[in-house]
């Protein structure tokens, strides 16, 4: 049910609850920032990934 087609803003704000569930995920933020190209896009890798995350528990 993944839905990789996510606004910035749902992007944002899904990635905002998991950084307030699981501290580490600011660190991996930061780090994806650096790997991707532009904001937009590291934020939508990190939310897919986030929500793969979130799921596997």
């Amino acid at each position: 049910m993944a839905n990789d087609d996510m606004k910035p803003e749902e992007a944002q704000l899904a990635i905002a609850k998991a950084a307030q569930m699981k501290p580490q995920v600011q660190a991996m933020r930061d780090r994806l920032r650096k790997m991707a190209d532009d904001e937009e896009k590291g934020v939508q890798i990190l939310a897919s990934a986030i929500r793969r995350f979130l799921h596997q528990e």
